[in-house]
């Protein structure tokens, strides 16, 4: 594939700007994707990263808007709390609670959940599954997973068991009971254990795991004992770097189909990037820019480990 600069064009007050905030953003592959995406598409545009704590969220949001920028995207921990600050909701946040894009358009902040279109298309696409009349077991219930359970619960999954740790229950609570206010009896919560795993994974057809666990530089940290799996569940991490997981690497030992994360981020961004512009990204550059972002993150942690 032909690789593309991340900058041909100098920037101008006619630079269009974009970004990502969040806080920590140190392992994000959306700058190169976004400008590599950029680049390819002929567009005098730019991507940032905006490291924002959540103090400072407010703020950050209104300067970024005074600036001029297209819009946003939002990731960890901001997703929820970013909902309140928007002037419209699109229907894809608006049931699932959570805001990953913002676009700021006549003076107005409409909110988008693109996570969970593009988690469902990267499942279709690339994973080759289909989450109608199946049962999930979300694990997790922050923004991420609002977003991607909202998507699939459109899309026809049946039944949705939510598990999340002791110390955050409540957001596993809230997230079933949003869920059943819209579609009755479809979500239950559980506190996540091994003991509640194993039976949620009796009837569960696919797992979704969308915390944090796994991600770099903690990456052997794994949020259920994997030897619970068995080789008929089809097993997604949303987290993309690393790319192979511990939790996907130890459920394809146990025969289990997999999906990484990088997919949903690649479908997610590409449906941003047509909600600023009005235009068709070209989803195999942006796949290439996050494939390579990858490759250099592990050169980088190879070098640090035997300097």
């Amino acid at each position: 594939m032909t690789p593309y600069k991340t900058r041909e064009l100098p920037i101008s007050v006619h630079t269009k700007l974009a970004g990502l905030i969040g806080w920590p953003l140190g392992h994000s592959a959306s700058a190169v994707m976004h400008n590599d995406a950029y680049a390819a598409m002929g567009l005098d545009a730019i991507y940032l990263l905006l490291p924002v704590p959540p103090d400072r969220l407010a703020d950050e949001l209104r300067s970024i808007e005074v600036m001029g920028f297209m819009g946003c995207n939002v990731t960890i921990p901001h997703k929820v709390a970013v909902k309140e600050m928007m002037d419209e909701l699109h229907p894809s946040s608006a049931e699932s609670g959570a805001v990953n894009t913002v676009l700021f358009s006549g003076g107005r902040r409409i909110g988008f959940n693109t996570d969970g279109t593009g988690f469902v298309r990267a499942m279709r696409e690339k994973g080759g599954f289909d989450p109608a009349n199946k049962v999930c077991l979300m694990i997790g219930a922050g923004g991420a997973a609002r977003g991607v359970a909202s998507a699939l619960a459109i899309e026809g999954t049946c039944r949705f068991i939510i598990a999340n740790r002791s110390e955050e229950y409540y957001l596993a609570e809230d997230l079933a009971k949003d869920m059943n206010a819209i579609r009755p009896k479809i979500a239950c919560s559980i506190v996540l254990n091994n003991e509640n795993v194993k039976e949620a994974l009796a009837e569960a057809d696919f797992i979704v795991h969308a915390t944090r666990l796994g991600m770099s530089p903690n990456d052997e940290t794994v949020a259920f004992d994997t030897s619970l799996l068995s080789a008929r569940h089809f097993v997604c991490d949303v987290v993309y770097s690393p790319r192979e997981t511990r939790l996907l690497r130890e459920a394809a030992a146990c025969g289990c189909k997999t999906l990484d994360g990088m997919w949903m981020l690649v479908y997610q961004g590409a449906e941003a990037i047509r909600i600023w512009t009005g235009i068709e990204p070209p989803v195999s550059v942006m796949a290439a820019g996050c494939e390579r972002f990858l490759r250099n993150t592990i050169k980088r942690s190879q070098a640090q480990e035997y300097a």
